[in-house]
């Protein structure tokens, strides 16, 4: 599987996890967790990066950001750089101390910024020994955990200056009193439901939002180069069509409908529309779907049979004046 695609924009949101080397600690005492949280904040005032949310397990790190500028790489590197430095002097030790890349999830926070919040806080009870444990032990732990910014967001600690919970808050009511109880009521629910991670709902591994903000984020990719060939496939996969937009899109355009180019109706007009259709369809739906899938869907004819049309098509357009402005239009 491919990388997922690195996004950055300004007045964007994200849920970003970074791993330690190998599954191995990145915290090893309360005075790392201490001195991560210091840098935190040191370099989201130095990049203008907002924290929204933040869970510290001793093995990684979760945080849900908003950055006002497009430098989320930069701020990344930063912070992960800049402690690995400071954690190998304090240890005497060396080399790599996070896992590779760090995760980042391009969030609408509208639609999914309370489930994300949600998730990172409730990490702290939600694997090993903890997850065995009863509804009422896991919410003491809950309350009681001081590497995450749960305590904070429902009043139980004075939050870091850096740290935004309001945001967040103002989903849950209108006094900061009614905010808290609300909210923690919301994520302890949680300690009761089998909660998915809502990062299984995103698209390519990269974004989570509803269509028209995946819209919004495919335009921005789509006029943009991708440096990162590991995630040349996550890139394909977002600016894909999808294959009901493409049937409307050639129906319009020879003047008939989607019925008629997937049940192979007789006539000239209607056979140019299926084969104009698949040319169509391996141009922008090749990144998400294999050549079978698109020829299943589009009447059920074989992949090679869209792979054959594709090529026939592409050949007409090069001789045939007519053809290629008619599918110009397309684009």
């Amino acid at each position: 599987m491919g990388r997922p695609l690195r996004i950055e924009g300004a007045g964007l949101w994200y849920h970003v996890m970074c791993r330690g080397n190998g599954g191995a600690s990145v915290f090893d005492d309360s005075s790392d967790y201490h001195g991560f949280l210091a840098r935190l904040g040191m370099v989201a005032s130095a990049y203008h990066v907002e924290v929204h949310a933040y869970a510290l397990m001793s093995n990684h790190v979760h945080l849900f950001v908003r950055t006002r500028e497009a430098n989320l790489s930069r701020f990344m590197q930063r912070l992960i750089s800049g402690y690995t430095t400071w954690h190998n002097v304090r240890h005497t030790t060396g080399g790599h101390l996070f896992q590779g890349r760090y995760k980042a999830l391009l969030v609408e926070k509208n639609a999914y910024g309370s489930e994300v919040s949600r998730y990172i806080h409730l990490n702290c009870v939600r694997t090993g020994a903890r997850a065995q444990q009863t509804v009422v032990q896991r919410q003491a732990h809950l309350r009681d955990y001081p590497w995450s910014s749960y305590r904070a967001m429902i009043g139980l600690a004075p939050p870091k200056e850096w740290l935004r919970c309001g945001d967040t808050l103002r989903r849950f009511g209108d006094t900061r009193t009614e905010q808290h109880a609300a909210y923690a009521a919301y994520v302890e629910d949680g300690l009761r439901e089998a909660l998915h991670d809502p990062a299984d709902e995103a698209r390519a591994q990269s974004i989570l939002g509803r269509e028209r903000f995946v819209d919004r984020i495919r335009r921005i990719i789509a006029g943009r180069r991708l440096g990162d060939q590991d995630a040349a496939q996550a890139r394909r996969e977002l600016v894909s069509a999808t294959l009901e937009q493409v049937l409307t899109q050639v129906a319009r355009l020879y003047g008939v409908t989607p019925a008629d180019i997937v049940r192979a109706t007789r006539g000239r007009r209607r056979n140019d529309a299926r084969q104009v259709a698949f040319w169509h369809a391996w141009e922008r739906c090749a990144g998400a779907l294999s050549a079978r899938e698109i020829g299943k869907a589009l009447g059920g004819v074989s992949g090679c049979a869209v792979v054959v049309a594709h090529r026939r098509i592409a050949q007409r357009i090069q001789g045939d004046k007519r053809l290629r402005r008619l599918v110009a239009r397309l684009a």
